[in-house]
């Protein structure tokens, strides 16, 4: 066993505007490409957003030609499957993705939706000698309600052809991997009838790497796509007998820096403190001009408009020599505010179920049962995102208060089937 993994290149982003960051994800997926090539890989899996953009410019796709051609001159044994990302479909009035054009050209194999020997969805896979390769491109919202059907679609080839090692890969993300709540994010317990029908569930739409219970592994971007991302481990994996290793490339560095500003009094200071801070970051050992962003945050004591942002620019210009480099202030002033170095490499629902124990003991008045208030109140949170109606979730918060006040405990989504509580919230 010898494969790559990979997801959500992005090409064609020119991320600031800016023409070397556009460069920046060709090199990215071009590493890649090159990494396959020296360790001699039987196959290479694309997990969706191969692209940035579904109607790409001439540039960004001679950038994919280039390496998928190198790739085929280098190491023609060595194939590539991908599968369309939101950002790979076609508009409806093109008819054609551009992957559908990379796959009549013969540099790379698209899987797509087909209707075969019996079944509707999942007819389009790859025969290896080993291996048995499906594919499904992004649906969206809809596709938690076709992962049944696709876990019985897998089963019936898989009996009818033989077992082999068998993957599938699936373009969106699982509830609670990224900090940011998302559209369209399905709970773990909906993926269960795969596990029975697939071996690795190859996923890509989130940018951080996550793996869960051996079977489902989701690489992230090679290349940063946000701030937001900064520190989060991705790259792509390289599968073999002992298992999934995430490989990260090293791209072009980044560097954020918070400072607090709640004990600084004037502007005047402000500006040492800043010059004071970024003089003992520790230096980028890149040949490559990094990305900076200075966070400012905490109670600002003096008017906003006196501080000349300008000024902060010209001395992560002076010390950095960024490609790009942003100051952000940023007031918060809650005592529930939390830092971003206590919740990184953390899943939304750890920083939820942090931020409401924090909040409870703050509140003392339920200190002695916070686990089930806390509990309580993460549910509650989930049927107000589903949309479910005001009254019915009002229902829900009373139930769970009054069992507390009772002594009794809570039973919430991690202990009560969901469709038990749903149906008690509707009484």
């Amino acid at each position: 066993m010898n494969f790559l993994h990979a997801s959500d290149f992005h090409l064609g982003y020119a991320q600031y505007g800016l023409i070397e960051r556009f460069r920046d994800y060709a090199r990215a997926f071009q590493s890649v490409i090159k990494y396959a090539i020296d360790h001699k890989v039987e196959f290479i899996l694309i997990s969706g957003d191969l692209f940035h953009k579904r109607n790409i410019n001439a540039p960004t796709y001679e950038q994919a030609y280039r390496v998928l051609s190198e790739l085929r001159e280098k190491s023609p044994e060595t194939k590539v499957y991908a599968i369309e990302g939101n950002h790979d479909l076609a508009f409806h009035q093109d008819g054609k993705s551009w992957l559908e054009i990379l796959n009549s050209q013969g540099l790379l194999r698209l899987i797509r939706l087909k209707e075969a020997s019996g079944v509707k969805l999942m007819g389009d896979f790859v025969e290896l000698d080993n291996f048995r390769i499906f594919g499904m491109k992004y649906l969206g919202a809809g596709t938690a309600s076709v992962i049944p059907q696709i876990a019985d679609e897998i089963k019936k080839i898989n009996t009818a052809n033989g077992k082999k090692y068998t993957i599938l890969m699936m373009h969106f993300g699982i509830e609670g991997q990224v900090k940011q709540e998302a559209g369209g994010e399905i709970p773990y317990n909906s993926l269960l009838p795969l596990k029975d029908a697939v071996n690795y569930l190859a996923l890509g739409h989130y940018h951080t790497h996550y793996e869960l219970d051996g079977w489902v592994f989701n690489p992230g971007s090679v290349e940063m796509m946000s701030m937001n991302e900064y520190d989060l481990p991705k790259g792509f994996y390289h599968v073999r007998d002992n298992g999934a290793k995430l490989i990260s490339p090293i791209t072009r560095p980044v560097r954020r820096i918070r400072l607090d500003m709640s004990d600084i009094l004037a502007p005047d200071d402000l500006y040492s403190k800043v010059r004071a801070k970024i003089e003992r970051e520790p230096n980028i050992q890149s040949d490559k001009a990094p990305l900076v962003e200075l966070m400012l945050y905490g109670e600002i004591n003096f008017p906003k408009s006196d501080v000349n942002l300008e000024r902060i620019r010209d001395m992560l210009t002076e010390q950095f020599k960024p490609l790009w480099s942003e100051v952000r202030p940023q007031r918060t002033n809650s005592p529930y505010a939390i830092k971003e170095g206590d919740v990184r490499g953390l899943t939304r629902e750890q920083i939820e179920l942090r931020v409401f124990s924090d909040r409870i003991k703050l509140d003392g008045r339920y200190r002695e049962c916070a686990d089930d208030v806390v509990k309580t109140m993460i549910e509650v949170k989930k049927l107000a995102a589903a949309n479910i109606e005001a009254n019915s979730v009002l229902k829900e918060l009373r139930w769970g208060f009054e069992k507390i006040k009772s002594g009794a405990s809570v039973k919430s989504a991690g202990t009560m089937p969901r469709q038990t509580l749903l149906s008690r919230v509707g009484e």
